[in-house]
């Protein structure tokens, strides 16, 4: 049978709000590391065709960027179920949104609601897993 008290590498247990605040902070670095490579793509795409050196050079922080995020997330699903930490990582379509904004793009109000609905999504999916015993909880611990 397993274990149910998630622990760390010591051998404690990890309260459950600790554990979802570590879940939280590891989705956000992603969703981060994401957005800078969104923003690299996107200045890199805006400019005049860049010497060579400089192509490869954005090409190698995006493509390291990417490692590092498979990492994060090979950490992360090693530590808590898929159905509650790959929905988490739908925060970046709002924060893309958000970004857009930021750069002075413009951001109609159907983007925002759209981008509402997905947090709104992601709360529901991620409070409403289901319980061993048939009642909802948050899936992180008892």
């Amino acid at each position: 049978m397993r274990d149910r008290k998630p622990r760390n590498d010591a051998g404690r247990s990890i309260a459950p709000r600790a554990r979802l605040r570590i879940l939280l902070g590891l989705v956000t670095l992603s969703v981060g590391l994401q957005l800078v490579n969104a923003l690299l793509v996107k200045l890199a795409a805006a400019t005049p065709p860049p010497p060579m050196l400089i192509a490869g050079g954005l090409l190698f922080a995006v493509l390291s960027l990417g490692f590092v995020r498979f990492f994060i997330w090979s950490g992360i699903y090693r530590r808590y179920p898929i159905s509650l930490a790959y929905p988490l990582s739908a925060i970046f379509f709002p924060a893309v949104v958000l970004m857009a904004w930021a750069m002075g793009e413009a951001v109609g109000g159907m983007q925002v609601a759209g981008a509402t609905l997905v947090m709104a999504g992601v709360v529901l999916v991620v409070t409403s897993q289901p319980h061993p015993d048939g009642e909802p909880t948050l899936p992180i611990g008892d």
